[in-house]
């Protein structure tokens, strides 16, 4: 058999197609074999479908074990919370104690904000740590993230200067931080200078 001239072949293939139909029914023949019918990309199309709602279940899986994750992470936090707070009181009260202050009792308190101080829609502020003889007020959590959690606390010590007419010290406790020694040198000064003193466990 002798080699086939490529391009002779397509110089003559459109005239060949257009005028022998035996040679058109041999193209098409051949192609079928290579090339997707409807019904083959109709059946492509089930298979993807079948594999995309596969894959919803496991998301559905996934996300119910997420929620699942985060409920009791959530517990954990609120069970740590409530011991961790407590021993911040007790941390403070041990300075106090060994500054010559006896029968200090820090505890938590809510207390209404009529005038609403704290900002539109306030109608309470919760304290998380507060002594009247000294005049004491505690702020505790347990990661200090930025510097408007230190604003807030300020704004809460003038809050009760404001109801009780009389001035408190403040402390800020936390557990831990996300902020640089640089930005934590700036904070201790700026809390000193509002009367207040940050304690990083």
């Amino acid at each position: 058999m002798s080699p086939i001239d490529i391009n002779e072949l397509i110089k003559i293939l459109p005239t060949l197609i257009r005028e022998n139909d035996t040679v058109k029914g041999a193209i098409i023949t051949a192609l079928s074999g290579v090339v997707a019918t409807k019904d083959d990309i109709k059946e492509l199309i089930q298979q993807m479908d079948k594999r995309f709602e596969a894959m919803d279940k496991r998301f559905e899986v996934m996300d119910k074990r997420f929620t699942k994750f985060e409920i009791t992470l959530n517990e954990i936090k609120q069970a740590i919370g409530r011991p961790f707070e407590q021993f911040a009181r007790n941390v403070v009260m041990r300075i106090l104690n060994a500054e010559g202050f006896q029968n200090i009792n820090i505890t938590s308190i809510k207390l209404p904000d009529i005038t609403h101080q704290m900002g539109p829609g306030s109608t309470e502020v919760e304290i998380d740590g507060l002594n009247q003889n000294p005049p004491i007020i505690v702020e505790i959590t347990s990661i200090l993230h930025d510097q408007a959690e230190i604003d807030w606390f300020i704004k809460k010590k003038q809050f009760i200067e404001s109801y009780y007419d009389k001035k408190f010290r403040g402390f800020f406790v936390a557990a831990s931080t996300e902020l640089t020694s640089d930005q934590m040198a700036n904070i201790t000064v700026f809390l000193r200078e509002n009367n207040s003193e940050l304690i990083n466990l």
